[in-house]
């Protein structure tokens, strides 16, 4: 229908819109017949997730002169959150929302692009992809990197930022937490015999570490022990798992020892690039069974993707948002680029020697998800994801059309401690699990909150799904990725509660106040002793005591998914007949075989920023075999 004039009361408004991390205020200005501007505070948003929503709605808004816009891709709960807003305006203003919503839609111009000629091409603007198009440039290739979002940043945007690497001589620096010395003791309690061949020497190396380490803090006040090895036996462990089928997976090994021999170069690499690191703080996500997480000093995942990106462009990438692949060039054996089909009808090529693959795994493709799974017993329709609504697989169905074997893709990861709603991770108090305190619909512990996440997200599981985190004030000092501000703003929301009392807290979530006392008092108890007869539980770092109090409600949300493309140490993408694919390369979720049947908390970051640039390499290198070859002959 056409756009009718309206009459609006002049001014400025003031309205409340939804995002993915709860409310945010907008202000809506009107002249007597249009909408002139909209101006958004999104201080609650995790930064970086929806930065292009509150550029590209309110602009098709106030150009078009209409509410009938299409959601951006990537943020539809922040598009509806800020169209519903300004409807609101639009009524407080003496118009008719109903009126603008059906008027004649606003499609902004979509640009074009031509056929691109470049050396490398990389799919996907995640860290992975980022990491790559750095390190390829670095090595003078051409590079043009692909995002089918319409901003970067893909799941490493929306981490907490830990990223997990052996740096023993930062780590000695800081003191043990009660209970780190009963992790290693019960390594040096295994049988080597308990321990798969490929990984047994590493092993017998590990414990001959932790007997040296015990017999130095001897009189001593023990500091954290961490090693290479220690990193690669728990991340072999952490990721052992039998699916519902009884088939057994655990990490390749040659991936394993390349993801633990190079991460800390890789962490060093960033901080040369422009992540600034926090030096102070040792610190470790859920389920990542070890502190031993390098984080950013900015905004989590934000800070890696804002410094990758400066970088790439600065150094003369080229980046195309809105812009999915759609097909792999590939013709008797040669892989010779990639196909690009963008909204509108617009296609066009990128010819390349080199495809590397940095597309995400299918996190968010339910359907796919409940088709491979043989972990979990019953994934639901309606489950929550944390995973950006982009990740649907794409990386892995352009690949298996050239052939590509895939590895491990029954195991699912669900994160334990996520928002019941959006699968958010950082809303709410979110702190290191030495500081967890778990309780169920009941009000009482089922676990102990220092396990690996398949454990975590089981026993919620049995115990309902919805659980909540308690904390106190000094706990809430500890929380990742959140502002006191978020916090309040949590609290009017109510996706978080806050009491000065426990027994208050407990009325608020709908528990008995005396259950939840004697829960805390309990937990208190194993605190102070360093040991947690109930659920073993056995590091131990803060008690939940000063007021006030918070509940944060939490529920398993699917979260990474542990198979993809199988690759080799060098990044190959390797056909169903165990040989690479020439010019085609993986890294990051997209891939499998690392991480097995269970992920460590931190080590996702760990393997993107380490095998991006490995993936990078590879190719330059392959690159210039290639040109040489053809000089001499």
């Amino acid at each position: 229908m056409a756009n009718d004039k309206q009459i609006f009361k002049p001014g400025k408004y003031t309205v409340t819109a939804t995002g993915h991390n709860g409310s945010f205020p907008m202000d809506v200005t009107f002249s007597e017949d249009r909408i002139e501007s909209i101006d958004i505070d999104a201080k609650s948003e995790t930064r970086g997730i929806s930065d292009v929503v509150y550029d590209r709605i309110p602009t098709a808004i106030v150009d078009g002169q209409t509410l009938n816009v299409d959601a951006v891709t990537g943020a539809s709960e922040t598009s509806r959150g800020i169209l519903d807003g300004v409807a609101d305006a639009v009524n407080q203003a003496g118009g008719d929302a109903s009126e603008w919503q059906a008027r004649d839609k606003y499609t902004p111009a979509v640009a074009e692009n031509t056929d691109l000629q470049t050396d490398v091409v990389i799919i996907g603007g995640g860290g992975a992809g980022l990491a790559a198009a750095a390190t390829a440039l670095d090595q003078g290739q051409k590079v043009v990197l692909l995002e089918k979002a319409p901003a970067l940043g893909g799941n490493t945007i929306r981490t907490g930022g830990p990223m997990n690497a052996a740096d023993p001589t930062w780590q000695n620096t800081f003191d043990a937490l009660p209970g780190e010395d009963q992790t290693l003791q019960n390594l040096l309690d295994m049988s080597v015999d308990d321990i798969d061949e490929d990984y047994q020497a590493d092993f017998k190396t590990l414990q001959t570490q932790i007997k040296a380490y015990f017999e130095d803090i001897k009189g001593k006040t023990p500091y954290l022990f961490d090693s290479v090895e220690l990193h690669r036996i728990q991340t072999y462990l952490g990721g052992t798992r039998t699916d519902l089928q009884g088939n057994r997976i655990y990490g390749k090994y040659n991936l394993v020892k390349t993801l633990t021999d190079n991460v800390l170069k890789s962490q060093k690499w960033l901080a040369k690039i422009g992540v600034k690191f926090d030096e102070n703080e040792v610190t470790m996500p859920v389920g990542a069974l070890w502190r031993r997480g390098h984080k950013p000093v900015e905004d989590a995942g934000f800070a890696y993707i804002s410094a990758l990106s400066d970088y790439v462009k600065h150094n003369g990438g080229v980046i195309l948002t809105d812009s999915p692949v759609t097909k792999l060039l590939y013709a008797k054996g040669v892989l010779s680029g990639v196909l690009v089909e963008k909204p509108g009808d617009h296609a066009f090529t990128v010819h390349a020697r080199a495809v590397i693959l940095a597309s995400g795994g299918f996190g968010a493709n339910t359907k796919l998800v409940q088709k491979y799974n043989t972990y979990w017993n019953n994934i639901d329709d309606d489950i929550a994801t944390t995973n950006a609504p982009t990740i649907t697989g794409d990386g892995i169905a352009l690949a298996e059309h050239v052939n590509a074997d895939l590895t491990g893709m029954g195991f699912i990861q669900m994160m334990p401690v996520s928002d019941p709603k959006t699968g958010e991770l950082f809303s709410g108090i979110q702190c290191p699990p030495a500081n967890f305190l778990m309780v169920n619909q009941q009000g009482k512990r089922f676990v102990n909150e220092f396990a690996e996440r398949d454990v975590l997200a089981q026993a919620a599981f049995d115990n309902g799904g919805l659980f909540y985190l308690i904390a106190d004030n000094e706990i809430k000092k500890t929380a990742y990725n959140t502002s006191e501000e978020q916090l309040e703003q949590q609290v009017k929301d109510g996706r978080l509660f806050k009491a000065d009392t426990l027994a208050d807290l407990a009325n608020q979530i709908g528990v008995d106040p005396e259950t939840l006392e004697q829960t805390v008092t309990t937990y208190n108890s194993y605190v102070d002793q360093g040991s947690d007869p109930d659920f073993g539980k056995n590091v131990f770092d803060l008690k939940v005591t000063q007021a006030p109090f918070y509940a944060t409600p939490r529920k398993p949300a699917i979260h990474h998914t542990m198979g993809g493309l199988t690759i080799d140490e060098h990044a190959h993408v390797l056909d169903k007949a165990g040989q690479p694919i020439k010019g085609l390369y993986a890294a990051g979720e997209v891939a499998g075989g690392i991480h097995a049947g269970n992920r460590l908390g931190g080590n996702s970051l760990a393997d993107i920023f380490t095998f991006g640039p490995i993936a990078a390499k590879t190719a330059g290198d392959e690159l210039i075999d290639t040109v040489t070859s053809a000089s001499v002959h």
